[in-house]
C-alpha cells in the first residue's frame, strides 16, 4: 500500500520561517484535512508535497506515482474548451485523441457537465462549471494522490455536495489518497479520516484528530455534532483564535471522547 512520509519538514522564504518540524503520514484511500488560520503554512506544505517547492530541511518520501492537484482557482487553459481542459492530463500521458476525449466527456457528464457545456471555452462557463472541469481534469487520470487546495471554497452548498460525492467515488473505486486544505471545519469533518490543526508563526502542527465514523454514515446530524465537539477542544479554539488559554493542559494527539466511532 502506497504511503507519503513527511519527517522533520521545515521551510523558509528568505529569513521567514513558514514551516517548522512537520511530521505526517498519509496512506492510500485516506483523506487528511489540514485546517488552520491563514499564514499557518497549509499551502506551503501542499506545494512542497507536490514538488512545486523544495524543502529547506527535512524529508518528503512519497510512494505515490500519479499525483494530481486542484486549486481554489480553477486555472483552466483559456484557449482550450472545457473538454480539452479535462483531457489535458490524458494527452500528457500519451492517450490517443479519440480515446481521451471520450474518457473526458464521460467523466464530465458524470460530474453534471453537458456536452454543450464542455464545448465552451472557460470564459463562457460559470464559476461552478469551471470548478467541475478543474476537478474532472484531476480525476480523469485516476491519480493515486490528490492534492486539494481549498477547491470548494467559493461554491454553493448543492454544488459542494455534488463534488464531494465525486470525490468519495474516486476514493472508493481507485483507493486515492487525498491531502485537503480547507478553512471549513464542517468540510473537514464531512470528508476527512484525520484532521490536522495547524498554527502560524512559524507554521506547525498543533493537534491531530482521527475520525473513525464510516464515510457513508456521516449524515448532517453527525457532521454538525462532531464539529460542535471539535469546537470545544482547546487546541482547535486556540488555533482559530477563539481562546486565550495556554496550550499546556491537553495532549495534542488525544481524540475527542465520544466522537470517534
Amino acid at each position: 500500500m502506497s504511503v507519503l512520509h513527511i519527517r522533520h519538514l521545515s521551510h523558509r522564504y528568505g529569513i521567514t520561517e513558514a514551516l517548522t518540524n512537520v511530521n505526517l503520514d498519509l496512506h492510500a484511500s485516506e483523506t487528511l484535512a489540514l485546517v488552520g488560520p491563514s499564514g499557518c503554512g497549509k499551502s506551503t506544505l501542499l506545494h512542497l508535497v507536490s514538488g512545486l517547492l523544495t524543502p529547506s530541511e527535512g524529508i518528503i518520501h512519497s510512494e505515490f506515482r500519479g499525483p494530481a492537484c486542484v486549486f481554489q482557482e480553477p486555472r483552466l487553459m483559456p484557449w482550450k474548451t472545457g473538454l480539452d481542459n479535462i483531457a489535458l492530463g490524458l494527452k500528457a500521458l500519451g492517450v490517443a485523441g479519440t480515446a481521451r476525449r471520450k474518457r473526458a466527456a464521460d467523466l464530465g457528464q458524470r460530474m453534471g457537465l453537458s456536452l454543450r457545456d464542455m464545448d465552451k471555452y472557460p470564459h463562457a462557463l460559470s464559476g461552478g462549471m469551471q470548478s467541475r472541469v478543474s476537478l474532472a481534469r484531476a480525476l480523469v487520470i485516476n491519480p493515486d494522490l490528490l492534492l486539494l487546495d481549498e477547491p470548494f471554497t467559493a461554491l454553493d452548498i448543492g454544488l459542494k455536495e455534488a463534488l464531494y460525492a465525486a470525490l468519495d467515488l474516486q476514493i472508493a473505486q481507485q483507493g486515492t489518497a487525498v491531502l485537503l486544505i480547507t478553512h471549513d471545519l464542517i468540510e473537514a469533518v464531512r470528508l476527512a479520516d484525520r484532521i490536522v490543526m495547524m498554527v502560524p508563526k512559524p507554521g506547525r502542527i498543533l493537534y491531530e484528530f482521527p475520525l473513525m465514523h464510516p464515510h457513508h454514515q456521516r449524515d448532517s446530524a453527525w457532521v454538525y455534532h462532531t464539529m460542535a465537539k471539535l469546537m470545544q477542544v482547546d487546541a482547535i479554539r486556540i488555533g482559530f483564535g477563539l481562546s486565550d488559554d495556554t496550550l499546556s493542559p491537553f495532549n495534542s494527539h488525544q481524540p475527542i471522547q465520544g466522537c470517534s466511532v
